[in-house]
């Protein structure tokens, strides 16, 4: 049995982009329990307050039901949309079929172009 640096590295690096991922939302989680009213930069005592009476402040229940019903509904239209576009490409020829699949493709390739162009500009300099 063979050791392979790249069977190894993939899956590790992997778990370390997921973690530097949810460290925003651990710091996030854990803070809620401050003890503070303005900032969370300081450790000031441990709280469920802010738990226990989440409805408690004007709007914040509703603006979250709110949140929720646009996601969904959303989710529902993209789904939806998404199918038929699918169906469409696989299925039909029509005039603008590569068009279609460019536009489809961009906001995937976009985030690659800008880090590149990104990377290239800040090493010429």
């Amino acid at each position: 049995m063979r050791f392979s640096l790249g069977k190894l590295a993939l899956p590790l690096y992997a778990v370390i982009a997921f973690i530097y991922l949810l460290i925003p939302i651990l710091y996030t989680f854990v803070f809620s329990f401050n003890d503070s009213l303005k900032t969370n930069l300081i450790w000031r005592g441990f709280t469920f307050d802010k738990w226990t009476n989440v409805c408690q402040r004007e709007g914040v229940c509703e603006a979250f039901t709110n949140s929720v019903f646009i996601g969904l509904i959303s989710t529902i239209v993209a789904t939806a949309l998404g199918t038929a576009i699918a169906i469409a490409l696989v299925r039909y020829r029509f005039k603008f079929r590569s068009s279609i699949n460019l536009l489809l493709f961009l906001p995937m390739a976009t985030p690659e172009v800008v880090l590149g162009a990104g990377l290239a500009s800040s090493s010429s300099t």
